[in-house]
């Protein structure tokens, strides 16, 4: 006879349980993804949409009963593999499969969405965690989604807010880091001094009025450490009105950090948290990070443990200066670490001290692999430590944009992540320099037409035992020909022949003459004619010009309003392979 658990009244209350079967349909991936994305029945597909559009309720534990795994957490990192369960391999694995749910607590409510073969495995899980609180999905497969669905949007769902109305648009905000990228409006093919005022200056959110592409700004406090950017500028004039010298809206938010990557070489932090807390009050942030400390690869084990005590030690006393003083913004405490484990014992710390908002620190230069186990680990931590509580943890990650996790990133529940990465491709890459409108993740390169007043264009000129005249007209008959590229082979032809005759002169080392394909390419798609943004519409051919910071700069916006409206909030986009490096 089966000997059944019974439950602990020494548990406290675990939040909500999911228990789901694994599905046969999975997700083709290279290494390991959390299961909730391995396994692609329609069940999971309700679940992954729910998670990424409302964020993860606090307190949801998701277990999988899995032929493979026996019962696994949603957020355990696993590989598509082939077995199925039948009635006979559910029975065997009864035990374990009802300890591991023992373990877990007493749940307030439980939703069983489970086939007939699997429902076995569970058999006495009344004895745990009685009838009353146990919802069977029943019928067939659309009732059983409609009725888990139901359940889901009936659980208390809620993640820790940001002191800003109209602020919190979506489940995963996107910052985008201010380093002044502006561009001089209106957009002129040879800009004169006179066009580069400063009255001239836009900013992206002031080109894309209507469909700004980010939800917020992100600022370094190491701008004043560096005497450059508009915290620097700002606080020379005695002014820190931020919000009106960048013209932002009212409901997009303004995000601080300390800076820590401008001071990795130095022992410790050259700011205090009440200084860094000051000076968020001061500049009108919405979300001030407490002050962090990178353990770098260079150090010794000791020293790396020292920094990470000391950001624990520094978000402390943040947290205790924000709230003594009645700061407005939402205090962020910064968290590094070295490994999973690190960051995972730290959240429960921050958690214990109060925190409603984190952000993981020190991600920038991990492979994808080592991420997405961080913030899996993170995830199932917060699982643990949020049951019975109102709210969810704000988690942000700094620095990171992975195309290939940014799906699992939302899935997990990441609120918000900053990175400049597809403004930079637009001049810093040398093939991937615009992003194809259609939010696929497709790249072109770009067609570059140096400036001939540049030192390099010079000396190439030298070398080739050409004048300045003579260089100087092939960089005319480029930009003319471009001016009259109106679509025709005729126009074409005109634009890569002379372009060829003069773009190659500067080649980088290295890399050797490779941008003849990619003109080709180009001239043959004209990936601009097909997207709706502001700059593809006024510019043209000009978006895929490489030449100044005022094309090149805008190619970068171009870039950032397709990553944040095709592809980050994008509502048929093609779910890319998973990737584990």
């Amino acid at each position: 006879m089966l000997k059944c658990l019974q439950p602990n009244s020494q548990e406290s209350a675990a939040g909500c349980l999911l228990i789901l079967g694994c599905s046969n349909k999975k997700i083709e991936s290279f290494g390991q993804i959390p299961a909730l994305e391995v396994y692609d029945g329609p069940n999971y597909r309700v679940l992954r949409k729910f998670l990424r559009e409302n964020g993860w309720p606090p307190g949801l534990m998701i277990k999988i009963i899995s032929a493979k795994y026996e019962i696994i957490d949603a957020t355990t990192l696993i590989e598509p593999y082939d077995e199925r369960l039948n009635k006979e391999a559910a029975k065997k694995i009864r035990p374990k499969v009802m300890q591991s749910l023992k373990e877990i607590g007493l749940p307030t409510s439980v939703f069983v969405n489970l086939g007939k073969d699997y429902l076995p495995a569970i058999s006495c899980i009344t004895t745990l965690f009685g009838s009353d609180k146990i919802i069977y999905a029943e019928g067939g497969i659309g009732r059983k989604q409609q009725a888990m669905k139901n359940w889901l949007y009936n659980l208390s769902n809620s993640t820790a807010a940001i002191p800003i109305q109209g602020a919190n648009k979506h489940s995963c905000l996107y910052f985008f880091p201010d380093w002044d990228d502006y561009v001089y409006e209106p957009f002129r093919g040879n800009e004169t001094p006179e066009d580069r005022h400063y009255i001239n200056r836009r900013y992206a959110h002031e080109i894309f009025e209507e469909a700004p592409p980010y939800d917020g700004l992100l600022f370094s406090l190491a701008q004043l450490k560096t005497g450059k950017g508009p915290l620097s500028r700002l606080k020379q004039k005695g002014t820190f009105n931020l919000r009106d010298d960048r013209r932002m809206p009212e409901d997009m938010l303004l995000f601080g950090d300390p800076g820590a990557f401008s001071y990795t070489a130095d022992s410790e932090p050259p700011i205090s948290p009440e200084k860094a807390a000051s000076l968020y009050s001061q500049f009108g942030f919405n979300l001030g990070a407490s002050v962090d400390h990178i353990p770098i690869p260079s150090i010794t084990s000791e020293e790396k443990q020292e920094r990470m005590d000391l950001t624990e030690k520094n978000a402390k006393q943040f947290l205790k200066i924000c709230k003594e003083n009645k700061y407005e913004f939402a205090p962020v405490g910064s968290i590094q670490g070295v490994t999973r484990d690190d960051y995972v014992f730290y959240v429960r710390r921050y958690i214990e001290m109060g925190y409603k908002h984190v952000a993981l620190g020190g991600l920038v230069r991990r492979k994808d692999s080592e991420i997405l186990e961080i913030v899996a680990a993170v995830r199932e931590t917060l699982q643990k430590h949020t049951c019975g509580k109102k709210e969810n943890i704000w988690v942000h990650l700094f620095g990171v944009l992975r195309p290939n996790l940014q799906g699992s990133f939302q899935n997990l529940g990441v609120s918000s992540f900053d990175s400049a990465s597809y403004l930079r491709k637009a001049w810093l890459s040398s093939d991937r320099n615009y992003l194809a409108p259609d939010g696929e993740g497709d790249w072109y390169g770009t067609i570059r037409v140096p400036m001939s007043t540049s030192k390099a264009m010079r000396a190439a000129a030298q070398s080739n035992s050409m004048s300045i005249k003579e260089l100087e007209e092939l960089e005319n008959r480029c930009l003319s020909n471009l001016d009259d590229f109106d679509g025709t082979p005729e126009s074409e032809k005109k634009v890569l022949d002379s372009v060829e005759k003069y773009g190659p002169l500067l080649e980088r080392k290295g890399e050797g003459n490779h941008f003849i394909h990619e003109h080709k390419r180009l001239m043959r798609d004209q990936p601009w004619k097909k997207c709706r943004c502001h700059i593809c519409k006024e510019l043209g051919i000009n978006v895929v010009v490489f030449r100044g910071a005022n094309r090149n700069r805008r190619r970068g916006f171009h870039n950032t309003w397709v990553f944040y409206h095709k592809i980050l909030h994008g509502k048929s986009k093609k779910s890319p392979k998973k990737s584990g490096t």
